[in-house]
């Protein structure tokens, strides 16, 4: 479980990091004129969502080494908010390729920040939602009703059949509410990403472009017939075509990582979708609790996209978060 010094780092950091409105930290014209950072305008909406989240969720039932994970690229992302906060553009020198930089370092710390906290915040909400506060006051209701005498004993057992009843639709209720929230999240930020894949999918053709190019320009550059002027020309061209090959592999891959998390986003939303849609069709407690299981097995699980050669699984993770779940259900 998260320590009593894991929740007093977050309740610290929370408030640094959205100290600051978003519009007041893409723009500043006083200060730096034309220049601003709406580029980094999604990441910081995405690490100010997920601070605030985390800070009105039960941080403290998280395991340790995830609270302490989490709470490492909060500081990153703190990191990243302070250096625009700080950015002055007469101190820059370069101001453009300084900002370009602070804004690939924002992405960065709101990438790992949503890595690490994505699977854990649905059930942190879970376990927020007023589940069990109205099986508590049911509960207390029924106890009410169990004093009454001996001549309202069956009024008294029929009230409590119904208390049954209406605790089950109070818990079906919350947990549907909190599953439509997180849908429409997976959905926004796969939608975000795609955005985001389209543009490295742009850069990674202009790179490919721009090497094509220069291999072909450079087979009708004639620079001499002397070995020596032969061995700088192709030393030359292995060097810019090295770079130029690299920077477009590199720019792919970021393409593909950016195409994986979009698709693994929309994978969970339509798998809370599907959730919801047996859930509310069926009543049979057998039909729900194997959707259950095979949901919380595709949420929480890394499912293969096809974009990134991994064979990683997370079946673990999605059984140790159905187990929870069960536990729960078992005390309501």
């Amino acid at each position: 479980m998260a320590t009593e010094k894991h929740l007093e780092q977050l309740a610290d950091l929370a408030p640094q990091i959205t100290a600051t409105p978003i519009d007041r930290l893409v723009s500043n014209p006083g200060q730096w004129g034309t220049l601003n950072f709406e580029a980094a305008r999604t990441d910081l909406e995405q690490i100010f969502g997920l601070t605030h989240e985390l800070a009105n969720l039960p941080f403290e039932i998280l395991p340790d080494p995830v609270a302490s994970q989490i709470l490492q690229y909060l500081v990153e992302a703190n990191n990243a908010v302070g250096q625009i906060v700080a950015f002055d553009i007469v101190k820059a020198g370069t101001p453009g390729p300084v900002r370009d930089q602070i804004v690939a370092v924002v992405k960065n710390a709101a990438t790992n920040l949503l890595s690490s906290s994505a699977s854990w915040i649905p059930f942190l909400a879970y376990q927020k939602g007023d589940v069990q506060k109205n099986i508590e006051e049911m509960a207390r209701a029924a106890d009410q009703m169990r004093v009454i005498g001996a001549k309202a004993q069956e009024t008294a057992e029929a009230t409590r059949g119904e208390l049954d009843k209406i605790v089950a639709a109070a818990r079906e209720a919350s947990a549907t509410a909190g599953v439509g929230v997180f849908t429409a999240d997976f959905t926004e930020q796969a939608n975000s990403l795609d955005r985001d894949a389209e543009t490295w999918l742009k850069i990674t053709s202009w790179a490919a472009g721009i090497t094509l190019a220069v291999a072909i320009v450079s087979m009708f550059i004639h620079v001499g017939d002397t070995p020596s002027e032969i061995a700088q020309f192709l030393t030359s061209k292995v060097l810019a075509l090295v770079v130029l090959i690299s920077a477009t592999v590199w720019c792919g891959r970021i393409y593909k990582a950016t195409m994986h998390q979009a698709a693994t986003n929309r994978h969970r939303a339509h798998a809370l979708k599907t959730f919801q849609a047996f859930t509310q069709a069926s009543d049979d407690e057998g039909t729900r609790n194997a959707v259950l299981l095979e949901a919380t097995r595709s949420i929480f699980a890394i499912s293969p996209s096809g974009y990134l050669e991994t064979t990683e699984q997370a079946a673990d993770s999605g059984t140790k978060v159905l187990e929870i779940i069960k536990g729960i259900n078992g005390k309501g």
